[in-house]
């Protein structure tokens, strides 16, 4: 599987570098420095290593003999330089052998995911370079953001495998749910459930408890709060399939005493949560802009009088919850360029426009979906209706 992937990944670099942006996309990194590594090459150096990737004259690995085993074994490369102390020359050996013009680097301003080349080690291939022939160096942000957010079809795969098993944690664990239960209670069922299916947390790739919030929204660990009936919780979760990751999130409404179903009020927001969520995925197209997504949700909000959405209305997904690249975002200055980006056929994104209200309503639902030719694809089986939890004497 991982070196269908990462065969799936290398072809789809270099049809990139194909396409004119550059004649080769140089990482230099060590001790796994550079976030790529898992997406590409899927190998790492434990002493300084360089990897290249030329659009017509193959790739290349230059790395120290004590490295060299994995990554002659990845099968991702033409020729594995194993060189005999100095990296300088043998790194210009093949610069002079290639004469490439155009090599994009791993440095980045705006995008964390594309900035993995350190200052120390870009000053390092400055001087290197300048007793080559002159060579235009370029960032990789705008090559490697792309590379990132369109995926393989074993990607896509993965995604939903983890997107599968979230779903199914979710059932297991509402069956269960009980009011009496502190917010870490409630997690460890969670826990329980990932550790039944040889699973771990999509955040940080252990079998911990989510984020479980009734109050004091953040992005925080559940605490000792105890769930009372009329309680709203947030339970926002993750899975992780063979490196990549689900993010889905679940508001769940605990009946009181005597009550079949939840308040009008809080019923009413989850439909209009709901409805915003649709006309989102429907507008979900190739072409459409990030920031034209976020303001179908965040003007559906205001035209009805609910808070403005605190932050972006969805994000990617892929081997992190957060993938970077393009946004479904506001025009506003912490995001950048990020919400101008054009959404296109294989990224995949969460829809999660929240509502947080001062008379303790709080909601978030989050879905998952894959853009396609013909528009956005559930990948997620969707939220229809408010979840509640029946009150039980004794809780």
């Amino acid at each position: 599987m991982k070196l269908s992937l990462q065969k799936e990944k290398v072809d789809q670099a270099i049809s990139y570098l194909n396409e004119g942006f550059a004649d080769a996309w140089l990482i230099y990194a060590s001790e796994s420095s550079d976030p790529c590594l898992p997406l590409v090459p899927g190998v790492a150096t434990v002493g300084p290593g360089i990897f290249l990737f030329t659009a017509d004259q193959g790739s290349y690995a230059i790395c120290s003999s004590i490295d060299a085993q994995d990554i002659e074994e990845s099968g991702v490369f033409n020729q594995v330089i194993k060189h005999p102390g100095s990296l300088e020359e043998s790194l210009q050996e093949l610069m002079n052998e290639l004469a490439l013009k155009k090599v994009a680097l791993n440095y980045s301003v705006e995008e964390p995911l594309a900035d993995g080349l350190t200052t120390g080690r870009y000053r390092w291939l400055i001087k290197v370079f300048e007793k080559l022939d002159p060579l235009e160096l370029v960032s990789s942000e705008p090559f490697l953001t792309k590379l990132r957010s369109i995926k393989s079809a074993t990607e896509l795969q993965n995604i939903q495998q983890a997107v599968d098993d979230t779903i199914d944690i979710y059932d297991a664990v509402f069956a269960k749910l009980k009011p009496g239960l502190t917010e870490k209670q409630a997690g460890d069922l969670f826990v329980a459930e990932m550790l039944k299916r040889d699973l771990v947390n999509g955040i940080d790739r252990t079998p911990s408890r989510p984020i479980v919030m009734k109050n004091n929204i953040a992005h925080r660990p559940p605490s000792d709060s105890v769930i009372e009936p009329g309680d709203l919780v947030i339970f926002d979760f993750s899975t992780v399939f063979n490196g990549y990751v689900s993010d889905i999130a679940r508001t769940v409404y605990f009946l009181k005493e005597g009550e079949t179903e939840a308040p009008q009020r809080i019923r009413d927001t989850f439909e209009t949560i709901y409805e915003a969520i649709s006309k989102c995925k429907e507008a979900m197209n190739p072409g459409k802009q990030g920031v034209e997504i976020d303001a179908i949700a965040r003007n559906l909000y205001i035209e009805r009088s609910y808070p403005e959405i605190s932050h972006a209305t969805g994000h990617q997904i892929g081997q992190d919850v957060h993938d970077g690249g393009v946004l479904l975002g506001p025009a506003w200055k912490r995001y950048g360029s990020s919400p101008y980006g054009e959404l296109e056929a294989g990224m995949v994104f969460t829809i999660e426009p929240t509502i947080f209200m001062e008379d303790g309503i709080h909601f978030i639902v989050e879905e998952n979906v894959v853009i396609t030719d013909n528009g956005a694809e559930w990948l997620s089986r969707r939220q229809d209706q408010l979840i509640s939890i029946p009150w039980r004497r004794g809780s």
